[in-house]
């Protein structure tokens, strides 16, 4: 492991995250909806799925988008669809002045919901997926040999 690269990567990753975007948007309003505890376990879903998409890309999965841009459009499109109807219920739930997936009047999140919700809506944010493709990569030192799995899957590509 490079430590320059990683210390690199660390620091624009930070950097892109505290930028808001749809995951900041969805803790914030789990949070102010169903309370510190509902907030801290979508921050929790949203952490573990970006451990997932890293892990993946580790794993070699930019090698297979590379080789497979349909899977990779089909995947950022199917993200958009879902971020897409989520803004379109909340504006729908706006309107009528109703709580957005509430359940029953007055009843608080519970963390198991807003930890799977926190979840799903990274993994299918496309700015989260394009971001993680793209730019991780970019941080690998070759010198040092391959990340399991890329190195087999990247030659295959080629």
């Amino acid at each position: 492991m490079n430590p320059h690269l990683l210390g690199l990567y660390l620091v624009a990753v930070f950097l892109a995250m505290i930028a808001p975007g749809p995951d900041m948007m969805f803790v914030l309003a789990v949070g102010a909806r169903g309370g510190p505890r509902a907030g801290l376990m979508a921050t929790v879903g949203v952490a573990s799925s970006e451990i997932v998409q890293i892990t993946a890309v580790a794993a070699g999965l930019s090698a297979l988008f590379a080789a497979a841009p349909a899977a990779f459009n089909a995947l950022r499109l199917g993200g958009a669809a879902y971020l897409l109807y989520l803004g379109v219920q909340a504006l729908r739930h706006a309107r009528r002045g109703s709580p957005i997936d509430t359940g029953a009047a007055g009843s608080r999140l519970s963390g198991r919901y807003a930890y799977l919700r926190g979840a799903v809506t990274n993994l299918v944010n496309p700015k989260m997926v394009t971001f993680v493709v793209a730019f991780l990569p970019q941080f690998v030192d070759r010198g040092l040999g391959h990340v399991p799995l890329a190195g087999r899957l990247a030659a295959e590509v080629r």
